[in-house]
């Protein structure tokens, strides 16, 4: 089935490491990878030590907010997050995972770095295995293709007072 967890809220992430962390209690093997992130975050250490998740971010060359991108550093990073979902496709297809996790791939849809056709592929390709998709937005392809999708709203967030995200809970 395909989970999506999208919204401008919290918690999308988190929610989709909880799923992890449960399958790999029944013995799991998990593909987790992370699109649009750069930094070192929270996450990264513990998964990358766990047994059974084969973790993995495409190489991105430039780091910081997509916003403040020159056109030439958005296509490198086009570039970049496309040769890293081929390489990503084929560890999911030389792989037999109980669930994948593509975190923020639907920012990178939205963004125009990955086609969205390209991803379904993929969900059809293996029908009987556990997909969790995390961005702000899904496209209506994307929730027709779902069995589940959560949405994560916003009501109050520390940083609409310009308090920054902080180590070990926002990132």
């Amino acid at each position: 089935m395909i989970h999506i967890y999208i919204g401008d809220g919290k918690g999308k992430t988190t929610a989709a490491i909880g799923l992890v962390i449960r399958n790999l209690g029944h013995d799991g093997k998990i593909l987790f990878a992370q699109f649009l992130k750069n930094s070192e975050t929270g996450e990264v250490k513990v998964l990358t030590k766990l047994n059974g998740i084969t973790f993995i971010r495409p190489r991105m060359r430039h780091k910081g907010f997509i916003f403040n991108l020159n056109d030439n550093q958005f296509n490198e990073i086009k570039e970049d997050l496309e040769k890293g979902f081929r390489e990503i496709k084929e560890i999911i297809y030389n792989n037999k995972f109980s669930l994948i996790v593509l975190d923020e791939i639907l920012d990178a849809i939205e963004f125009g770095f990955l086609s969205e056709e390209a991803v379904i592929a993929v969900f059809d390709k293996f029908p009987a295995t556990e997909f969790i998709i995390t961005g702000r937005k899904a496209t209506q392809a994307m929730k027709e293709k779902a069995d589940y999708i959560t949405i994560m709203n916003k009501e109050k967030h520390p940083f609409d007072r310009g308090i920054k995200a902080r180590e070990g809970i926002e990132y």
